[in-house]
């Protein structure tokens, strides 16, 4: 097997499901193009949201899209609150990592949530894919705005969050 055979095999060890998936293959048809996703860094393989190495983790993909990035999840009955309902503390989970990791794939350090102000608009039920989007509002030096949302499947905002982000010192 070669070099690339085996890196694709990691990256697939916690695939996109078949609704994720779809979900792509329309962005990508609105796209015009294929998206890009993003490499797993290793150095972070216990990361609780995209994390390879983690057994309990989210195991998110990552996508470019033009000025900012975004990615699916489809919540199973250990991520629930009320029956049949998406916990909230997991939906602030999603909303934090797309945004952090947005600028970590950008700038390629860190970068630690100082604020982050939500808005919880409609439930997001067990087994229904969504999709998390984020994005970059402004910037001040080390401090970056940004914005994420969590859509559901119908195309209605269940989740957004305004987060204010410091980048992590350069070495």
């Amino acid at each position: 097997m070669s070099t690339t055979q085996e890196k694709s095999m990691q990256q697939i060890r916690f695939p996109l499901n078949e609704a994720e998936r779809e979900w792509l293959r329309r962005e990508e048809e609105k796209a015009g193009k294929k998206l890009e996703e993003y490499p797993k860094d290793k150095a972070y393989g216990m990361c609780f949201a995209c994390g390879e190495d983690n057994p309990v983790g989210l195991h998110l993909h990552f996508f470019h899209v033009p000025d900012g990035q975004m990615a699916f999840f489809t919540p199973k009955p250990e991520h629930q609150s009320y029956n049949g309902r998406m916990h909230g503390g997991l939906i602030t989970v999603l909303l934090d990592e797309v945004m952090g990791n947005y600028l970590f794939t950008k700038e390629g350090i860190p970068a630690y949530t100082a604020r982050i102000d939500l808005r919880f608009r409609e439930p997001i039920e067990i087994g229904s894919t969504i999709k998390c989007e984020a994005k970059e509002i402004k910037r001040k030096g080390r401090l970056v705005m940004m914005e994420g949302k969590i859509i559901n499947p119908g195309g209605s905002v269940a989740a957004e969050a305004i987060s204010h982000m410091m980048l992590e010192t350069k070495a």
